[in-house]
Parts: C-alpha cells; structure tokens; sequence
C-alpha cells in the first residue's frame, strides 16, 4: 500500500505532500484542478513498480526504463515529452518520492527536467528495489466507461499504436480480459461483489470474443451499447472482483466512479468503497459529486474510520494549492460543499420570500 508521497513542480502543484495516507484517500476539487493528473501519477508509479515486480523474475528490466514508458503512455505528452509534466517557467526539476509498505517497505524516488523527453535518468535503481510478494497490483478505472469501447481500444493500442487511449484504458481492457471464475470470488470481496450486484437488476458477464461483455437481465442478453451507463460501470467492479485482479492488496483508483450513477446509487457505492478497503483494497478516489463525499463523511464518522480528503484549490495565476483533513472529522472547506449550501440558502430565501 502508499504510506506517504511527495511531489514538487509537476503540472499546476508547486508541492503535494501527504505523510500519511489511509485505506481510502479522496481528492476533490473543480474542473481543471489537477484531481485526474494527480491521481494518474499516483497510477503510473504504482502499475511500474507492479511491472518491474513481474517482468524481473524472468527478464530483468531497468526501473528507470518501466516508469518513463508507463508515464509517457499513461499521460501521452507531446513531442516534447516528460518534460511536458513539469511546473511551466519553474525552471526546477519535477521530483518526488513515494513509500509503499507491504511484507517489506519500498521508496522510490525520482525527477526529471523540463528538457526530459523520454527517459528518466535520476531515479531510484534496480539493486534498490525489492519485489513485493504479497501480490500487489494497481488497478484504474477511468471516469469513462470502457465495456462499450473495448474493442476499439485494443485496436488502436495494438494493431494501430495509436493515441487518444492511453494506459488507463488500455492496461484496464488487459486485466478485464482474464477470464472470471465462476462461483469462485475472492473471498474477502465476495460481499462486496454481491452488494454491488444488487445495486441493479442483472449482472454484467463475459462474452464471446465478438462480444466481449453482455448484460443477462433474467433470461435476456444486451450488448454494452443497449447496457445503461451507470451498469456498466458497476460490472466493470464486479468483473474485476470475479476475475480476481481486484483483490487484498490492491491499490485502486477510480477517477469520479460516481459518473451516470443514481445518486442512490452514488450513496450505496460510497459503502462498497469502505468495505472494499477494510478487506485490504487501498482506494484513491476523485470526485467533485456532493453525494459521494457526504456519505464517505458520514461512513467515516459511523465508522470511526480515517479517510483523508485532499481538497483542491485553483486560483489564476497561483500554484494549485490544497488542504487536507480527516473525514471522520467532518466535511472539508471546499468549493463544492460551499456551492451546495449556496443552493440550499437560496432555496430557503426563495421560500420566504425575503
């Protein structure tokens, strides 16, 4: 799991510092304030290092060479490259250093320039990394539903090698690929995947391979086209609970899960995020939906359960900065919340008329 990070100079943020960070970790903010970057990087350190863990037991890699082709194709910069992440007219590196902690503790570290194109030289070294063997892996779960689009994406990434999807998609359609196995969930997930199954009448299965995905809905099949939204991104869930790349120590991030969901919907999925992490599943979210962060508010309380909340703040001209607090301690000052209750005081002003 990340226990702490800290990152200067990359994109908006002159510094993004967290010294401890818990089973579930919130980021809100407005359009544009850096929530999806900043989690993309959190993914890109995180699948490497998965990579490197995997591919040096058979093919010995360098670290440094898996992080700069995970981050180019996670962010797919332009032909300026890795130095397209870092703080414009800082002139300052983009660094940072992560700590992961499972039956060893690992730190990386690294930075890199804004003239960086496609290799990053300064970075922590193979004969410093140890490979983790509690079966850790990074999962993503972009805002946009991939079921519908899965073909199209293995085509362009494949066949074509083109851009416009890039690793969050495509590294999600290769773990939605491993076949199910039937009636055989994980065990400290079964709950959770039958919670969330229950969220909606039928279930999401595997398909043929000219229709990878269907919906069953008693004795009727769909296709993703004719599949509602909001299913399919709770059978995205639940496939990768069935297919067990979504297990105990999984780092998950999903960037606003609450897109084409009921807001009943929204609520019952903040419940499945918590009990996802009491079963070892570390979980990043952004979001900037009231629902969502009022009811992982009122969890943490019920549950005196510790979930931070990074709430980000753009002003023109300024770096991004941002606040962080306990949800277990309430809701946090954020634009969001503010504009919530704008709307509650102009209706209680409209109904008395002043």
């Amino acid at each position: 799991m990340i226990k702490t990070i800290t990152i200067k100079n990359f994109f908006g943020f002159k510094n993004f510092e967290a010294k401890r960070l818990t089973n579930v970790n919130v980021i809100i903010g407005a359009n544009d304030s850096g929530k999806t970057a900043i989690l993309k990087l959190f993914y890109g350190i995180s699948k490497s290092l998965e990579d490197f863990t995997q591919k040096n037991a058979h093919n010995p890699s360098p670290y440094k060479r898996l992080l700069s082709d995970k981050l180019i194709n996670t962010f797919q910069p332009r032909k300026n490259g890795l130095g397209e992440l870092v703080t414009k007219g800082s002139g300052e590196k983009l660094s940072v250093n992560i700590t992961y902690e499972g039956r060893s503790k690992q730190q990386i570290q690294f930075s890199f320039g804004d003239t960086t194109t496609n290799s990053i030289v300064d970075c922590t070294e193979n004969n410093h990394i140890e490979s983790f063997a509690d079966q850790y892996n990074a999962l993503f779960i972009p805002a946009k539903e991939v079921l519908t689009a899965f073909d199209a994406i293995a085509l362009t990434r494949e066949q074509y090698n083109m851009i416009g999807f890039d690793d969050t998609y495509y590294d999600l359609i290769l773990d939605l690929r491993v076949p199910t196995q039937q009636g055989n969930v994980n065990s400290e997930l079964r709950s959770v995947n039958s919670d969330l199954e229950a969220l909606f009448e039928g279930v999401i299965t595997q398909g043929p391979k000219d229709n990878p995905f269907i919906f069953k809905k008693g004795k009727t099949e769909f296709s993703m086209p004719l599949t509602a939204e909001g299913i399919k991104k709770i059978g995205i869930l639940t496939t990768l609970i069935k297919n067990r790349k979504l297990r105990k120590n999984t780092v998950l991030f999903m960037d606003e899960p609450e897109t084409a969901l009921h807001p009943k919907a929204v609520r019952n999925l903040a419940e499945m995020i918590v009990l996802m992490s009491k079963a070892g599943v570390q979980v990043f979210i952004t979001t900037h939906n009231y629902f969502l962060i009022k009811q992982l508010a009122i969890i943490a309380k019920r549950d005196n359960t510790d979930i931070n909340c990074f709430s980000l703040n753009k002003v023109q001209g300024q770096p991004i900065g941002y606040t962080l607090g306990n949800m277990k301690d309430g809701l946090p000052e954020n634009q969001i919340i503010d504009e919530a209750l704008a709307m509650f005081n102009e209706e209680i002003i409209n109904s008395l008329g002043i």
